[in-house]
């Protein structure tokens, strides 16, 4: 069971399974990157479904701190890496290109269009960016990124982007 610091909303289980089967065509060897990491959920699974990389994002001292936790428990080693870092902003820290990005944000986050603009530069061509969020957002994409499609569980919702292809 992962350790969950104080003021972290994990994702149900059933949510985590429906976007990992979704996205595991992109799993196998990918670089994946984890915002709002929280307990690191998200970027433990990536790892032991095959990613080759994980880093995992949060801007909390004591979110890290469980974050390591859960890394040294889990023995995900040199593969997980970790980040403390404020989103949006703290993307120009990072070097993509990410196969597969997954954003969990608090459900009243207010900068999600920042978000998702500063993302699409991270995502490799074939990529894909999951955003989960309340069902009562509904986040339009900048002009870098298609809409693929929303999936509703309760009050969350999974988006999914893919980088748009701007060749002719």
């Amino acid at each position: 069971m992962l350790a969950v610091g104080p003021g972290t909303r994990p994702t149900e289980a059933r949510v985590r399974e429906a976007v990992f089967q979704i996205l595991e065509p992109w799993l196998d060897g990918c670089r994946f990157l984890d915002l709002f990491a929280g307990s690191g959920a998200a970027g433990f699974e990536a790892l032991s479904r095959g990613a080759r990389e994980a880093w995992l994002v949060d801007r909390s001292g004591k979110g890290m701190d469980v974050l390591r936790r859960n890394r040294r428990e889990l023995g995900a080693g040199e593969s997980c890496r970790l980040l403390r870092a404020g989103l949006p902003r703290g993307l120009e820290k990072l070097n993509g290109p990410f196969d597969v990005v997954y954003a969990d944000p608090p459900y009243d986050f207010p900068g999600y269009t920042e978000l998702l603009a500063l993302v699409s530069p991270l995502l490799a061509t074939d990529g894909r960016l999951v955003l989960e969020h309340a069902s009562r957002r509904e986040p339009e994409p900048p002009p870098t990124l298609d809409l693929l499609e929303r999936r509703r569980y309760g009050d969350s919702v999974l988006s999914f982007f893919a980088r748009r292809n701007t060749s002719p």
